[in-house]
């Protein structure tokens, strides 16, 4: 069932000098498989075309095979040896396009057997130069929540050391939803995220309602980010050029030219 998301996003810089700070926001939950059928019957939603919301397939995983998202993805799964007996129904959790301009920081890929059962989470994580890189989550403890500790290996931000660890503790989207995606250095937790929301009905009536509500969506994301790195470059932050760390940044779809 596709759904709407109202968000509290916040972060938690622990060293080498604190910073933190949160605002609200909003996503998406859909159904990729019924992309197509949703945005022609909700009003300001397109697919693949420009409106007052749109989701574009250029956005998101593309390997190159022709379809959309869900076969890149599928594709991508069997490249890091997940395969499936059964197609799964794949939803999709992510900030949309706003007035054709459009930058998803992250976004989750939540697949679901035949029997509506969540069998693997993907979050799609995005830079400021749009390199992209995909991780798999499929451990799920007995709380419910899909858990995993992995090497970055991606330059996220100027201000955090690429070869670091992601510490991946992901809700299932239900009536509320909750993310924690934090930041390890040798065992230690240095930076805390957090993603706290909860479950609207998808209506078009709410959809521009948040348009009114969360005016250039996107381009508020993008300006906070550039506004917190001056704030963090004021404090005296350590500066990682992304050419200094090439070897801790594997893995990457659409890497930057240099």
């Amino acid at each position: 069932m596709n759904r709407l998301y109202e968000l509290r996003v916040s972060h938690c810089r622990l060293k080498p000098k604190p910073h933190e700070f949160s605002y609200e926001l909003f996503m998406l939950y859909l159904n990729l498989d019924a992309l197509d059928q949703t945005a022609k019957t909700t009003r300001g939603l397109s697919h693949n075309h420009w409106n007052l919301f749109s989701i574009h397939d250029r956005d998101h995983i593309d390997l190159g095979i022709p379809g959309g998202i869900v076969p890149n993805l599928l594709a991508w799964l069997e490249q890091q040896g997940k395969s499936f007996p059964e197609k799964p129904e794949i939803y999709l959790m992510t900030f949309p396009t706003v007035l054709g301009y459009g930058f998803n920081p992250i976004s989750f890929y939540y697949l679901y057997s035949r029997e509506k059962k969540l069998i693997a989470v993907v979050a799609e994580v995005v830079n400021t130069f749009r390199e992209m890189k995909l991780f798999l989550i499929e451990d799920c403890d007995a709380d419910g929540i899909w858990n995993a500790r992995l090497k970055k290996n991606f330059y996220v931000s100027p201000f955090s050391d690429p070869g670091l660890e992601f510490d991946f503790r992901i809700g299932a989207p239900e009536k509320t939803w909750r993310v924690h995606i934090d930041d390890y250095e040798n065992e230690e937790r240095i930076f805390l995220s957090a993603i706290r929301g909860k479950a609207y009905t998808f209506s078009s009536k709410r959809m521009l309602w948040y348009f009114l509500k969360y005016p250039f969506l996107s381009f508020f994301i993008i300006g906070r980010i550039h506004w917190h790195a001056f704030l963090l470059w004021k404090k005296g932050l350590p500066f990682f050029k992304k050419s200094d760390r090439k070897e801790a940044q594997q893995d990457l779809l659409r890497p930057y030219k240099n």
